[in-house]
């Protein structure tokens, strides 16, 4: 795996901190704390809350893209400014206080406040493999596209179906609490969830897929 707080190069970039402590699970009404090595074995996936690129040259390849791109002015003062107020959140290995619920079978986990959130809040980034797009990752539900600023596609995605953070397990509504949006740091674009409206402790926490995922896929269960 590959560390995106390094300078891009070809050679090997260090693995990715792990998380430390422990997380916060409910499964049929039993709420209980897992170390990261149980939560994965529960999940069935790897806990990684940062981008974990494929190789070095992907990642020079995607900074000089948002380099050249910032030049240009085609990033929004919005997510430049994203970037620069949840800089820390990015950077770090920032885990919300929520806890992960199992919901049922058809729907899976879920995720939902363990406090009051604030509008604006940073809640996650949307973390997981990024690599190059491939035949089939159409039906590859936990697929996001890797974009630098709306309107410039790359020719990647962020895969999350083996390894991701808890973006992985917050579901879709049509009447979202949460707000994805892009965070430029660095000339490497993120994907990050913040509170949309005030949450109180209890709700489940949930975004939008957006039209284009859905145009693709089976109608969501509604919440």
């Amino acid at each position: 795996m590959f560390s995106l707080f390094q300078k891009a190069t070809q050679k090997p970039l260090q693995t990715p901190p792990r998380l430390r402590g422990s997380i916060r699970v409910s499964r049929e009404g039993i709420e209980e704390l897992l170390d990261v090595e149980e939560f994965e074995k529960a999940t069935q996936a790897a806990f990684v809350p940062q981008l974990d690129f494929a190789d070095g040259s992907l990642l020079a390849d995607l900074a000089k893209r948002g380099e050249k791109l910032q030049k240009k002015e085609k990033l929004t003062r919005e997510q430049l400014w994203f970037g620069a107020y949840y800089k820390k959140e990015i950077e770090s290995l920032f885990f919300p206080d929520v806890v992960v619920k199992w919901i049922a079978p058809f729907l899976g986990w879920g995720v939902f406040a363990n406090r009051d959130f604030k509008k604006l809040e940073y809640i996650a980034q949307y973390s997981g493999k990024v690599r190059k797009r491939q035949k089939g990752d159409d039906k590859n539900a936990y697929c996001f596209e890797y974009v630098h600023a709306q309107g410039h596609p790359t020719p990647y995605i962020i895969d999350a179906r083996d390894q991701g953070g808890i973006s992985r397990y917050i579901n879709h509504s049509d009447s979202p609490n949460l707000l994805p949006a892009l965070a430029t740091l660095n000339q490497i674009t993120h994907v990050i969830l913040i509170a949309n409206q005030p949450i109180s402790k209890g709700t489940q926490l949930c975004y939008d897929y957006g039209p284009d995922y859905w145009s693709r896929r089976t109608p969501p269960t509604p919440l």
